[in-house]
């Protein structure tokens, strides 16, 4: 493991008492038991556009995954080569990251950096990279060499509209978290997006409904959702409009 530059982490400021972490383990708890009797191991945290709050909601989930199951070794990784975020947040070293092993370049272990927390470790994203899709063509074998060494992986990954590096690890991945920061984001947006991972078969968890003031994620799944949109469409409301966070809104699954 490689010793981190101290820095400002995220988990300096993480409040177990706080309702954002209470918000998040419940977030934590829907993801990895969706719908299923065995647990979601593998999860890509990404959004329908740019500044949603992917990053934070990435690591903030990753934490109370962490903290919620001690004997499980947690990885959180910055997949997100265009515009790196994870690192600042955890307050270590960008380089080396995950573009070195799709490289080739490094081992795991070179790569994977230690938290506060014994059993989260992160591998940041390396040096950022304007476009990594022929990069990303060596991620299949990359998760597999990960998930032989840790139990759950977090991955934050680009928006799925402005480029295909979420559409190209998705599959990989047991389940996809969307983003979407409340009031702002146009659904049409969303619905792309959703269409996108859909057609490469993406098994998507459900909606973090992001505050628009601040991180606190309100969840949907994925099947809420959809009657929630189906529903409008044929009760005659505009298609194009933003998302809002309705007055009720927790994060418990709606049946």
């Amino acid at each position: 493991m490689r010793k981190s530059k101290p820095k400002k982490s995220i988990l300096e400021y993480y409040n177990d008492e706080s309702s954002n972490a209470t918000e998040f383990r419940r977030l934590a708890r829907n993801v990895r038991r969706y719908k299923n009797p065995s647990e979601i191991n593998s999860i890509l945290v990404t959004s329908a556009a740019k500044h949603e709050g992917k990053s934070l909601i990435a690591a903030n989930l990753a934490i109370a995954i962490a903290k919620r199951e001690e004997e499980k070794n947690v990885l959180l990784i910055d997949f997100d080569l265009r515009r790196p975020t994870i690192y600042s947040l955890f307050g270590i070293e960008r380089i080396p990251g995950i573009n070195s092993l799709l490289e080739g370049k490094s081992e795991l272990y070179n790569v994977v950096h230690n938290t506060e927390l014994a059993n989260l470790k992160i591998i940041p994203s390396g040096r950022a990279i304007d476009s990594p899709s022929q990069l990303l063509k060596n991620a299949k074998d990359v998760l597999d060499k990960c998930k032989e060494s840790f139990d759950i992986i977090i991955c934050d990954s680009p928006p799925v509209v402005p480029a295909d590096d979420a559409s190209m690890l998705a599959p990989y991945m047991e389940g996809v978290l969307m983003v979407v920061m409340a009031g702002k984001t146009d659904r049409m947006i969303v619905k792309r997006a959703v269409e996108i991972l859909e057609s490469v078969n993406a098994k998507i968890l459900g909606i973090a409904l992001n505050n628009l003031h601040k991180t606190l994620p309100y969840y949907y799944d994925y099947g809420y959702y959809r009657y929630k949109y189906d529903s409008e469409l044929s009760n005659g409301k505009q298609d194009k409009k933003q998302i809002t966070k309705s007055g009720d809104a927790n994060l418990e699954e709606k049946k």
